[in-house]
């Protein structure tokens, strides 16, 4: 059995990025959590250092049942070791990457993102509002093939800047709108997700963020064979839920005015 320990303040959302990670890269397994701790049955010592390794959310993974460590789960001190604690991501907040815009993905929400949609190595990930790379980075650090859209020509070039400064070389970018993903792409891809601009305010180019939103899953439903993980705001989330099928969806406060919706969805 191994314990993967669950970080920040919201335990649900780590929670469900693990189980994302682990459906991605093991597909078997079983899960209980007891209060930070996610107890998990089914998988090697291998599969648990390769999924906590890909994880925002979780601080390490031990073996429960001996080892120097003591775990306390259930109220009771087991013995554990430690076997692989998370990538550091802080080193690739947006104002540390070579090319940064202020709403660019952080790495944190965009590693959780790829791991909700169950993104996995070797296959494509989608980011239709790529801006300067924050989502496709983390995607591509992971093993999968970043497959960027934005509307502006500079934020794609600089998108290509991050992505060869991370040393991701196999990825795909296009100049387009968002909503028209499906007939820009020439092939589908496996995953996806969507992280709109909505701290710049409620409307972007194009119209408002939820009719902006819809029309983006919409077409993306079209390319996507599995899982669209999304952040948006509570008022944006109350808007669209009702027209998607929702596998995922925890709440997340931000701050006092912004609580956002994360979520994976398929069409």
């Amino acid at each position: 059995m191994f314990a993967f320990l669950l970080a920040g303040d919201n335990v649900d959302l780590a929670l469900s990025e693990l189980k994302g990670a682990l459906n991605a890269e093991v597909g078997s397994y079983r899960i209980e959590r007891e209060g930070r701790v996610a107890l998990v049955e089914g998988i090697s010592r291998r599969d648990a250092e390769r999924v906590v390794r890909r994880l925002a959310r979780t601080h390490a993974v031990y073996e429960i049942g001996h080892g120097p460590s003591k775990l306390k789960i259930g109220g009771e001190e087991v013995p554990a070791d430690m076997i692989a604690r998370r990538e550091k991501l802080s080193h690739r907040k947006p104002h540390k990457r070579p090319e940064f815009m202020p709403d660019s993905t952080e790495p944190f929400l965009a590693r959780t993102l790829v791991n909700l949609a169950e993104g996995r190595r070797g296959e494509r990930f989608l980011d239709p509002m790529c801006n300067v790379g924050g989502i496709l980075i983390e995607a591509g650090l992971i093993g999968c093939i970043p497959v960027g859209v934005d509307v502006r020509v500079d934020l794609v070039e600089r998108a290509e800047r991050n992505l060869e400064h991370y040393g991701i070389t196999e990825y795909e970018l296009h100049v387009g709108r968002a909503e028209n993903v499906d007939d820009i792409l020439n092939e589908g891809v496996q995953a996806a997700a969507v992280d709109p601009p909505y701290g710049r305010g409620s409307y972007v180019e194009g119209g408002p963020v939820d009719r902006l939103v819809l029309e983006t899953l919409e077409a993306l439903f079209e390319v996507v064979e599995g899982k669209v993980a999304l952040s948006v705001p509570k008022e944006v989330w109350r808007e669209i839920s009702g027209s998607l099928h929702v596998e995922t969806v925890v709440k997340d406060r931000v701050h006092r005015s912004l609580t956002r919706v994360i979520a994976a969805v398929t069409g």
